[in-house]
């Protein structure tokens, strides 16, 4: 079974694989954590690379491991794959955003909102970062319109003071 971590700008990704030697075991801090959020050592072996954090969440949340695993292994944290099979999504789902560049938790962010990724990157390309965007387009704003209103009243060039 591949094991994920965190990689390079932060993206989950594909360590070692099955017969390769397994991590180095918890230390003191994470047993504490641990035994923090109701886990065992056990637990953190079974669960292994995540986080006791993460693995409180995803178990709270009805995320198996290997589904967990499955999600990280297409860059999505454990906070956003709770959210994407709330959402009926599939991992596969956020690879046409991680091509286009984007983060693939902003492919759930978007979901959430009912963006489609073009309508993400017409979003994006004017400035607004995803997060700003959907909570706009929840709330009903049109692209125009919130391109409009950003810049209303706001004067660039006058001088401070005036």
């Amino acid at each position: 079974m591949a094991a994920v971590c965190r990689g390079a700008r932060g993206r989950l990704t594909v360590t070692r694989t099955a017969g390769e030697p397994a991590a180095a075991a918890p230390g003191a801090y994470e047993l504490a954590e641990a035994r923090g959020y109701g886990l065992t050592a056990g637990d953190l072996r079974r669960w292994e690379p995540f986080s006791a954090i993460q693995v409180h969440w995803a178990r709270k949340h009805g995320l198996s491991a290997d589904d967990a695993r499955r999600w990280a292994r297409e860059g999505v944290g454990v906070r956003d794959a709770v959210r994407a099979v709330r959402l009926g999504m599939a991992p596969e789902q956020v690879r046409p955003w991680a091509a286009a560049g984007l983060p693939p938790g902003d492919a759930v962010e978007a979901a959430e909102a009912g963006m489609t990724l073009a309508e993400a990157t017409a979003w994006l390309r004017v400035g607004f970062i995803l997060p700003d965007a959907a909570l706009l387009v929840r709330d009903g704003w049109t692209l125009a319109e919130a391109d409009a209103a950003r810049y209303a009243g706001v004067d660039r060039y006058a001088a401070a003071g005036r």
